[in-house]
């Protein structure tokens, strides 16, 4: 009671997730051979500070803790259950979750996985087109500064059999729907300047009706792989449900006029193909995804948001390392469902494909200095999206970072949007055990 008296607790996520560590512990409980020695916990506590210099406002001040707990069990498998944590000290509801929480099976050809997981697909760095199992969210200035974008764990089962030519086949079934977070806010922002052309007529945003819980909320996926030549050559395919509701402006003339923008979640068919390889001394990848929604009729007519139409996601990139320790990495990324930072386009307007240029570099100096840069390009509007991180070890278990990151767009340019969220200095304390 005292916590919840001194903080705004945000309540537990999904209680079926607990269910699940509850159901995962008591098989720990029942196995016989695991025994104390075999757990391994691990985990870090960390605090983060990010000052505006834009807005000369503190962006972000939390602190953060991630606990992992990995048992092996009697036959041959692993316990894993993860929580994660967040209490923002600058107002905000603290977060405490379950992360992943799941039990592996190994057997002689066969691999399975039960439980809330991250299933990470795709050979790129960062940027993963055919990593569509679980929901990830628009490109963020945090996503941007970890490159990468982070799934959110889902219930499945995931099982991989292993082919004796050295390929494998991979099997997922995902028992839950969790949509991607993001679009409430994207939505409002979209019905605030419907409604300033409208001269400030109300526009309220439609919530969408949950997916159903009666089996059809059921994804799934399949995925191949094989060596060919020196190159590692991935084939999938995805069936289930758009991570982001289909959305479309209803507009009603009248004494006064309704205006709103009405929601629906709808299926998608994914098909991906992905490579990774070596040339010399270079890594090369591709990644190409082919995405076909489920059309909506509604779709088709002057107020649409979203689009009826497949479209494609390609990334093309390679990096190297040289002597002296230095990395470097370059990507080219096409997205022919519009832009990186969101998934809907203007009323009635077509979507428009974006190209950006992504280069990443790595360099220690010395052990336990670490420098990382970070340049996003908008190959289309010339915007660019910088961000640099210094990383000092000071022990094993004890590391401090500083970053700086600075968006260059001109007032129409898509990254202009995020001059206030991501023109930023940022100072970090994170703490492993």
């Amino acid at each position: 009671m005292a916590m919840e008296e001194g903080l705004n607790v945000r309540s537990l996520r999904s209680v079926p997730a607990w269910t699940w560590v509850a159901v995962l512990a008591l098989l720990l409980a029942m196995v016989p051979g695991a025994s104390a020695q075999q757990a391994t916990v691990r985990g870090n506590a960390g605090y983060q500070l990010a000052y505006g210099y834009e807005s000369g406002e503190i962006a972000e001040s939390v602190l953060n803790i991630e606990l992992s707990l990995e048992q092996r069990l009697g036959f041959d498998g692993k316990l894993h259950i993860g929580f994660d944590g967040l209490v923002p000290l600058n107002g905000g509801d603290a977060r405490f979750d379950v992360g992943e929480a799941y039990v592996d099976w190994y057997f002689d050809t066969t691999d399975w996985r039960v439980g809330r997981q991250v299933i990470n697909w795709g050979t790129a760095d960062g940027f993963n087109p055919t990593s569509v199992i679980n929901p990830r969210g628009a490109l963020s200035p945090a996503a941007l500064a970890k490159g990468e974008l982070e799934g959110e764990p889902v219930l499945a089962v995931q099982g991989s059999y292993y082919l004796p030519s050295g390929g494998s086949l991979t099997g997922v079934a995902v028992a839950e729907f969790v949509p991607a977070a993001g679009a409430d806010d994207m939505l409002a922002a979209i019905a605030a300047g419907v409604s300033a052309g409208l001269g400030g007529l109300p526009v309220d945003v439609e919530r969408p009706a949950p997916v159903p819980s009666d089996g059809s909320q059921i994804e799934w996926a399949v995925r191949g792989d094989w060596l060919v030549g020196n190159h590692n050559v991935y084939v999938s395919y995805f069936r289930g449900w758009d991570d982001y509701p289909a959305a479309w402006l209803e507009y009603t003339p009248g004494m006064p006029p309704v205006a709103k923008i009405a929601t629906q979640y709808r299926r998608v068919h994914e098909f991906g193909l992905a490579t990774a390889g070596t040339i010399g001394g270079a890594g090369f990848w591709t990644e190409l995804s082919y995405a076909v929604p489920e059309k909506l009729a509604v779709l088709d007519g002057p107020g649409a948001i979203s689009s009826n139409e497949g479209y494609v996601e390609a990334v093309v990139g390679a990096d190297y390392t040289f002597r002296n320790g230095v990395m470097v990495s370059g990507q080219v990324i096409y997205n022919g469902g519009g832009s990186l930072l969101m998934p809907y386009k203007e009323p009635g307007a077509a979507a428009q494909p974006q190209t950006y240029l992504l280069g990443i570099a790595r360099y220690s100096p010395e052990v336990g200095h670490n420098l990382e840069g970070i340049l996003l390009a908008n190959a289309t509007d010339g915007g660019i999206i910088a961000a640099g991180r210094y990383t000092y070890e000071m022990t094993q278990a004890v590391k401090l970072t500083a970053g700086l990151s600075h968006v260059m767009a001109d007032a129409g340019a898509e990254f202009a949007a995020l001059k206030s969220a991501a023109n930023l200095v940022t100072a970090g304390v994170e703490v492993s055990f």
